[in-house]
């Protein structure tokens, strides 16, 4: 089978080659060997690609483009008189198709290259006259992303053939070859001449190819850099016949060219006028550039940093520490003293070193980047005896807010005994204990006791915040039920709540489960926020309040119709002293205590607090608290 195989390898073409993945050639028959005039034991495990120059393929660009297409979509693809050098020097012009391999997994293994037409002719076949037809060279480049030429060896260079791609400059081929347009003619004037001379001196050299960059004019006036390649044909006595060739638009290379000495001119122009000392070294440590500012911070001259080797002159251990990180590829770091050898002047410094490296991680060498920091290592030490001052100016401040706080609790202790008093005396008259009294009478008790409440509530605030200062509160935590604590909070307010003719609602889970907490605070925690809700409600509006289980919590949320909270606000509202506006405390009275004590209160219980508030439609106070274990 192999025999019958290889026999059909020999002879189903004229030529037949093979290569693997990797492009090298597995297989070349006698018909190749016939044709190119290569063996084949020169070509097996050579690369296809590096040997496409060596054969002299006149398109090579082509060739590699329709080798891609096949390699790429697993196609066999067709190809037509693909123009050859032989070794021999014959022109040879082929056809066949290209074949890719595919292993058992369907994925690309090889290609398969086969011969099945060609033609040969001599190089040196003038083309003065007709020249090779245009249908034959319109097949060759059809495919190819360059302009195809082919102009006679004569002054102006007239052209024989153009592809219709030269459209792309605002011409049309039909221009150049009914004679109207000379290849000259479209010659950037200031580059003719200098193109006419490498012309001239490119044939008397006998040089195949005949490779330049120069400019040109579109039909438009606009200049395009182009690069041409053009292989010379020569005629029977030896001198220059025709060029065919191809022109590429590099316009796009030679403005990123620009570009990038732009890039570079302003590097130079940041290098040398940094205020930071900036030097690169190469892989050994050897400086070999620097700028003036690194010579200036150092007191060194430029011209004995370039050539310091760090890796060996170095004498400052941890310099040179950091500059070995470099040397691991990664960057380095000093800060320190440094003495300027110049006039021993003593200066802080910081250097940071960064390695330079090629893609594959290979180190090119590194820059250094040169800080002096005096002036800010000055700044530092007057920074910290102005630190020190305000510890010492902080501990006196601790000290009088102590006595503020010693203060604060000893007048609230002393509020209590009087409030207790008013309270309790109110609370006689307006039972009727100490006689009957009449309307007028009756309604001014109730402002009393009202504002008696608010005042121990005030009281109550300022001396909770003063123990908080000093860590002192204390928490008696037992069984709550929450259906009890809500009725104490809404009793507490009934006075206000009458005043104001506000409903409220209460929906409260049935065997909703007990908590484990102060029931004082929690009770005093649940009227702050029911004070609030009343506070910022209108006459006529209403409150509703509802307590369930969610979880392993009890919920607790508290809902006014009141006059809302902008969003922007709301994160504000747990801070200490905290008002929506100064127009708020003086319409509504308070200190900015109350929510900022609840929170204390529902976070020394493990719960949580949040508030949520649309302006003008009303605030809803949310409240968590654990639900006691036995009970859960």
């Amino acid at each position: 089978m192999d025999n019958i195989c290889a026999n059909i390898l020999e002879h189903a073409w004229d030529g037949v080659w093979a290569v693997d993945r990797e492009n090298r050639f597995i297989f070349f028959n006698k018909g190749m060997e016939d044709i190119s005039g290569l063996r084949s034991d020169d070509l097996i495990g050579k690369d296809l690609m590096s040997l496409l120059p060596d054969q002299g393929v006149v398109d090579e660009v082509h060739f590699k483009e329709l080798f891609h297409i096949a390699k790429e979509k697993l196609v066999p693809v067709n190809y037509s008189l693909l123009p050859i050098i032989t070794t021999r020097g014959e022109l040879m012009e082929q056809s066949g198709q290209l074949l890719p391999l595919l292993n058992e997994n369907g994925t690309y293994d090889g290609m398969v290259g086969t011969v099945e037409h060609f033609s040969t002719k001599k190089i040196g076949a003038s083309v003065k006259g007709n020249g090779p037809s245009e249908r034959k060279l319109n097949v060759i480049y059809r495919s190819s992303p360059v302009i195809a030429f082919l102009w006679r060896a004569e002054p102006g260079w007239p052209v024989v053939f153009v592809s219709q791609n030269i459209s792309r400059f605002g011409y049309q081929a039909e221009e150049f070859t009914s004679g109207k347009l000379l290849y000259s003619d479209m010659v950037c004037p200031e580059d003719l001449g200098s193109l006419t001379a490498d012309v001239s001196d490119f044939e008397r050299q006998g040089q195949p190819y005949f490779i330049k960059e120069y400019r040109i004019l579109t039909r438009s006036g606009e200049i395009k850099w182009v690069t041409e390649r053009s292989m010379l044909a020569r005629d029977e006595m030896g001198g220059p016949s025709y060029y065919q060739g191809i022109i590429i638009d590099i316009t796009h290379i030679k403005e990123m060219d620009m570009a990038l000495k732009e890039s570079e001119n302003k590097y130079r122009l940041i290098f040398e006028n940094s205020p930071l000392g900036i030097f690169n070294f190469d892989k050994d440590g050897t400086v070999t550039h620097c700028n003036e500012k690194i010579s200036e911070i150092l007191g060194i001259p430029k011209e004995k940093i370039i050539g310091f080797n760090m890796s060996v002159s170095l004498s400052d251990e941890k310099m040179k520490a950091a500059f070995n990180e470099v040397l691991l590829l990664r960057p380095g770091y000093f800060e320190g003293e440094y003495r300027a050898q110049g006039n021993g002047k003593t200066a802080f410094i910081k250097v940071d070193y960064s390695p330079n490296t090629l893609d594959d991680g290979t180190l090119l060498g590194g820059v250094g980047i040169v800080e002096d920091i005096s002036e800010r290592k000055i700044a530092e030490e007057k920074l910290k005896e102005y630190a020190d001052e305000l510890v010492n100016a902080n501990k006196e401040l601790q000290s009088v807010d102590r006595m503020k706080n010693e203060l604060l609790s000893n007048v609230s202790h002393e509020l209590r005994t009087p409030l207790t008093s008013i309270k309790g005396y109110s609370d006689l008259l307006i039972e009727g204990t100490l006689g009957k009294m009449n309307y007028q009478q009756l309604k001014a008790v109730s402002t009393v006791i009202r504002n008696t409440e608010r005042l121990r509530r005030l009281v109550d605030s300022l001396l909770y915040v003063s123990m908080a200062e000093v860590e002192e509160i204390k928490y008696d935590f037992s069984k709550v039920d929450i259906f009890e604590v809500i009725d104490n909070a809404v009793t507490d307010m009934a006075v206000l709540i009458t005043e104001k003719n506000i409903d409220v609602f209460r929906h409260i889970q049935e065997d909703i489960p007990q908590i484990e907490a102060d029931a004082k605070k929690i009770t005093d925690m649940l009227t702050n926020l029911l004070d609030n809700a009343l506070k910022f409600t209108p006459p006529q509006g209403k409150i509703i309040i509802i307590a369930k289980k969610e979880g392993k919590m009890v919920h607790i949320s508290i809902e006014d119709s009141g006059i809302g909270i902008p969003a922007e606000l709301l994160p504000h509202l747990f801070q200490k002293f905290y008002q929506i506006d100064p127009s708020i405390r003086r319409k509504h009275g308070g200190t900015g205590l109350g929510l900022f004590i609840c929170k204390n209160i529902v976070e020394a219980h493990k719960g949580k607090i949040w508030i949520e508030s649309e302006e003008k439609k009303g605030t809803t106070v949310h409240v968590l608290l654990p639900i006691l274990q036995d009970s859960a």
